[in-house]
């Protein structure tokens, strides 16, 4: 056989190999889904090394939530996740500080559902988190922290009206956007107690919905049985449903976000609805307690925000508002305690701001025994993941239940 006839053969036989061989997958990223946002800064293929920032969605406030999807990964194969400050400014001239999407740890899953914590990442001096991520499958969802979205409060409010039967779902009001925001009465209308629960004023803090979910399935326990008998709710999963679907901070939106907007000509149409309710349940039965839910800064742990005047409070208001800091701190207890004392928002400068905050608003349109207070959940820790939003959730539900039963509008 003819030396060139041979040759030949092996380069046909070393080509046919090669392409036997599997293909190396190309590391894509998407942000198609509700929730989804990320901003590709750098993307090295050989380094396997993804830098993002938050995407900026201009006036729709904070850009410091980020959530997407990495496909083309090798199971098993390191991956680095860097993190930087997005460079543009989110208002005027203000551009966010890093540290505000810069967690400790990226949050991972790889169906959506179940999320844990990735290693600690390692912050540069030039200020840029990295996280070394070792992914089980081809592709990995990587957030912020445990997403909360729309879909999700649906899922919930559908998950409670069918465990109690006589709960009465409810549209609160259509966005902006022409979003639905809806939620779920839980009890009698003319029952002896009346609360509002609500999360998400400001969009990034999706621990807040998630805290709302462990109150609310608590809330629908055997547990609670017998506060539902004496009590009406009314609870709301996500109160900037906008901002909370296409993945946008909210906070300081332009004029002004959601727990800014309690004025007497609100900007959105779920705070007016919200506002006009309320006036509603109290002019009818008087409201006991409004408790909102936020996700503070990053060294915050468990903490309630209390009333400006609480030190010059005297009577049933007073005695109201110590009473409820007494049985939430020996109910808040996993997975850290709540502090057993008030913290006030003294960044806050003016009258008129305040007044202009849900629970100041609350607080100014309701009675001597009504307290409204706003739960803050810190997030840069593993321990706040979705079994420990719960349990604050569930400890927030015995405190209420502890705090009615002690009948709060006795002299």
């Amino acid at each position: 056989m003819p030396a060139s006839f041979m040759h030949l053969m092996k380069r046909l036989f070393c080509l046919l190999a090669a392409l036997s061989l599997p293909l190396q997958a190309e590391i894509r990223v998407s942000t198609d889904f509700e929730g989804g946002n990320a901003e590709v800064v750098s993307l090295d293929q050989n380094k396997k090394t993804l830098r993002i920032m938050p995407k900026l969605h201009e006036g729709r406030g904070w850009p410091c939530w980020w959530y997407f999807q990495v496909d083309g990964l090798k199971p098993g194969e390191a991956f680095t996740l860097e993190v930087q400050a997005q460079t543009k400014p989110f208002r005027e001239k203000q551009v966010l500080a890093a540290a505000w999407c810069q967690p400790k740890h990226a949050w991972l899953s790889n169906d959506g559902e179940t999320w844990s914590p990735s290693d600690a990442g390692m912050l540069s001096k030039d200020k840029v988190m990295s996280y070394t991520l070792k992914p089980a499958s081809e592709s990995l969802r990587v957030a912020w922290g445990p997403p909360f979205v729309p879909a999700d409060a649906e899922k919930l409010l559908a998950e409670i009206a069918a465990k109690l039967p006589e709960s009465k779902r409810f549209e609160l009001s259509k966005t902006r956007d022409g979003r639905a925001v809806n939620g779920i009465r839980i009890g009698d209308e003319n029952a002896p107690h009346q609360v509002w629960v609500g999360s998400r004023h400001h969009a990034w803090e999706a621990g807040g919905s998630q805290v709302g979910r462990g109150f609310i399935r608590w809330y629908a326990s055997d547990e609670a049985k017998a506060l539902r008998a004496q009590t009406c709710l009314h609870y709301i999963p996500i109160m900037d449903v906008d901002n909370a679907a296409i993945g946008a901070g909210g906070k300081e939106a332009v004029p002004r976000d959601h727990n800014r907007d309690w004025a007497d000509e609100p900007t959105y149409p779920e705070v007016a609805a919200a506002q006009r309710m309320i006036r509603e349940i109290h002019q009818k039965h008087g409201l006991d307690a409004y408790i909102d839910l936020h996700n503070p800064g990053a060294g915050d742990g468990i903490f309630f925000f209390g009333p400006f005047a609480f030190e010059r409070m005297t009577g049933i208001q007073q005695r109201n508002y110590r009473r409820w800091m007494e049985l939430a701190a020996a109910n808040i207890v996993k997975p850290r305690p709540v502090e057993p004392k008030y913290r006030f928002a003294t960044y806050v400068k003016t009258e008129e701001e305040r007044g202009r905050m849900s629970s100041g608003w609350v607080r100014n349109h309701t009675g001597d025994f009504t307290i409204s207070v706003t739960l803050e959940t810190g997030w840069n820790s593993p321990l706040m993941s979705v079994e420990g939003y719960s349990n604050t959730g569930a400890g927030l539900g015995r405190a209420l239940a502890a705090y009615l039963d002690s009948n709060p509008r006795q002299p």
